[in-house]
């Protein structure tokens, strides 16, 4: 049997009974970066073989851990924190079990990004797990896009290098949105940071450590669509250009610019 083990993402406490019985029982544990794994083990007093799992060898140390499952041995799959498969090596080889028609068992535990949303005080009803933007490209824009428009909280993994450079993408596309920076979670410096993305330049915290952001969803549009293309269609007859027309209806009924644009093409070419 393979068991996908969730691990501490930072305090070592954070860990299942059954997490630490399984891991007593393995024949072997795969891990991320077998340093940090030791940490854990050697603080629970467990000495187990280690195998090297990241995201560099997954796919050949895949087929390796399927030749033991078939040799009757009993494998547990670590990340460094938190559970394996999100935003972690692991996805690849559990696609390569269900191919291979063998059995394994995820157990839950720690994970950083549920943590974080709730610790965010923001909307928990629906919300969508992005992990890390891409660092750059078509793929990056994309993304971006997407938060613009998302009507659920969204939740963001940030290298602390990189957030400001993320921060100033925020800022440009939706600037009035709330957001919680939480940093370092469950360990000594826990942090979580809640302003309006515009504020970003006003906070003062130390950007280190493990970084995950909480956005405000989108808000939905209240006014019906043939409203809005009515009100296009005043303004427009009173003289204003479509594109004129479009951000003064959005800035009198506080619609987001966009949308009333995008709503003002559907008007007939006469109306330019």
């Amino acid at each position: 049997m393979l068991y996908i083990v969730a691990t501490p993402i930072g305090n070592l406490a954070d860990i299942t009974l059954r997490a630490l019985e399984t891991l007593r029982k393995s024949d072997l544990i795969a891990c991320e970066d077998t340093r940090k794994t030791q940490v854990l083990l050697k603080h629970y007093e467990i000495q187990k073989p280690l195998m090297a799992f990241h995201e560099h060898n997954e796919q050949e140390k895949s087929e390796d851990i399927i030749e033991l499952l078939k040799q009757g041995k009993t494998i547990s799959v670590v990340s460094d924190a938190g559970m394996p498969g999100i935003s972690d090596p692991g996805s690849r080889l559990i696609k390569r079990l269900i191919e291979e028609d063998l059995e394994f068992s995820v157990l839950p535990g720690a994970s950083a990004f549920t943590t974080a949303l709730v610790f965010s005080g923001l909307d928990t009803d629906s919300f969508s797990f992005l992990g890390f933007l891409p660092v750059k490209g078509m793929a990056r824009r994309n993304l971006l896009e997407v938060i613009e428009k998302e009507p659920r909280t969204l939740i963001l993994y940030e290298a602390p290098h990189r957030l400001d450079k993320t921060m100033a993408d925020l800022m440009t596309r939706i600037p009035e949105r709330k957001i919680a920076i939480i940093r370092e979670l469950t360990k000594i410096y826990e942090e979580a940071i809640r302003f309006k993305i515009k504020d970003y330049d006003q906070q003062d915290f130390v950007k280190k450590g493990e970084m995950v952001l909480v956005i405000e969803k989108a808000e939905k549009e209240e006014m019906d669509e043939e409203i809005i293309l009515s009100k296009l269609e005043e303004a427009i007859k009173s003289g204003m250009r479509k594109s004129q027309a479009a951000k003064q209806v959005a800035k009198d009924h506080k619609l987001k610019k966009n949308y009333v644009y995008d709503l003002a093409k559907k008007l007939k070419k006469t109306n330019t």
